[in-house]
Order: C-alpha cells, then structure tokens, then sequence
C-alpha cells in the first residue's frame, strides 16, 4: 500500500480541500454527542491526524506549484 504522504502528493489541491471539509463536517457531527463510544473516540483521532496531514499537504502544494 502506498504511503499516506504519496498519497496526497497525487491529489489536486481542491480535492484536498474537499476531503479536508468532508473531515471537519465529520468531526462537527462527532462533537454533538454527548458521548463518544470508544470507536468514535479512535475516529475523532484518525480524522484528526488526517485533517493535518491535508493541511500540510495543501500548503507545500501553494508554496511550490
């Protein structure tokens, strides 16, 4: 499988951008329970972790197209 950074080096930056918002829309459905199972917990992380992976990759893909 390929690396998750080869990954986004492949997407354009509006797709990036899309799945970026597709995460934080996510993340904002998660926020309105009044508690997380321990599997939403692991997905609120994971969404996390992968939302700042996007951003990294949209700004290196702005300062160098």
């Amino acid at each position: 499988m390929a690396q998750p950074e080869v990954m986004l080096s492949s997407q354009n930056v509006d797709t990036l951008r899309q799945e970026h918002q597709g995460l934080e829309t996510r993340l904002r459905e998660l926020d309105k329970h009044r508690s997380l199972s321990p599997e939403e917990q692991y997905e609120v992380q994971v969404i996390k972790k992968r939302k700042l992976a996007l951003k990294d990759a949209i700004n290196r893909k702005e300062s160098h197209p």
